[in-house]
């Protein structure tokens, strides 16, 4: 019970960390450095406390794969926040859920999951999920459906990515842990990022500046995915990841009802049982979960 309850949670700062960018127009590779740079202090503070919390890791070499990760999620980020711009929260954040069956399914093969979840009921949530972001593309005119296929294209592609880490995620949770997972996780974001911008001496002169208050709001913003992470790397100490990775997922529900009556990027109105029905569907797919478990 305590992994569904951590991925929950672990739903609602999902929901949470893609907040701050509604409110900076910053390059969004430079929003992702500041962010990831968010997490990983964030993640060093953790590990730093161990003391505390009083956890026993072992790092061996299943932690490189925490290093692989790093570029894969930032450009998967990258993808996500560009969808963000192009389409706002409510239906891009629906089009990167396809992450939900993309870690399905890669975890039913690669992790060998299939011996503890049943992938009938994982695959059929992962298609509510789908059919959910097919109703919550909501696009008021013909003129912005070129730009709107843009934002899916980017938004799938950050998911196929998310899909990928999380995969990395379940396997180094196992072999090693969370905490020393987090902390090369996110360092190897920031390296990755850093890299690509000092090929680029335009982007280095460009990000000298960036106000303080962007800068802000995007470490703010890797705090709250801290957070975020954290439950979800927990969880996955319990659960399957299939099974966690998909309850997340919630974060869609939250997610889309910030867009809607929070930033108002859907006329709610007009659209009410295309809305309706989108959030149906979202809600099928995690209770489909429920019958998944072997």
């Amino acid at each position: 019970m305590i992994g569904y309850v951590l991925a929950l949670i672990s739903s609602v700062f999902f929901a949470l960390y893609v907040i701050p960018r509604k409110f900076t127009k910053q390059n969004p590779l430079y929003f992702s450095l500041f962010m990831t740079i968010g997490f990983f202090i964030g993640s060093l503070c953790l590990y730093l406390l161990k003391p505390i919390f009083l956890f026993n890791e072992s790092p061996n070499s299943s932690l490189l794969w925490s290093v692989v990760a790093g570029p894969v999620w930032t450009t998967g980020f990258v993808f996500f926040i560009k969808s963000i711009d192009i389409m706002g929260l409510a239906r891009s954040n629906q089009w990167k859920n396809l992450q939900g069956p993309v870690g399905v399914i890669l975890s039913l093969i690669i992790l060998g999951e299939y011996l503890s979840t049943n992938p009938l009921f994982a695959l059929l949530a992962g298609l509510a999920v789908f059919l959910s972001a097919v109703y919550f593309n909501i696009v008021p005119s013909k003129k912005d459906q070129k730009i709107n296929k843009k934002g899916i294209y980017l938004a799938s592609l950050s998911a196929l990515a998310f899909g990928i880490v999380t995969v990395i995620n379940k396997y180094v949770t196992t072999n090693v842990g969370v905490y020393s997972q987090q902390v090369v996780w996110s360092l190897s974001m920031v390296v990755s990022i850093l890299a690509y911008i000092f090929t680029n001496k335009n982007m280095v002169g460009s990000l000298i500046k960036v106000s303080r208050k962007d800068i802000y709001l995007g470490l703010i913003a890797g705090i709250l995915y801290l957070g975020a992470s954290f439950f979800m790397l927990q969880s996955y100490r319990y659960i399957p990841s299939s099974i966690g990775f998909t309850i997340i997922q919630l974060n869609a529900i939250w997610t889309i009802s910030i867009g809607l009556f929070l930033f108002k990027e859907i006329d709610f109105k007009k659209y009410s049982k295309r809305i309706g029905i989108g959030f149906f569907l979202a809600i099928l797919g995690i209770a489909l979960l429920s019958f998944a478990k072997k």
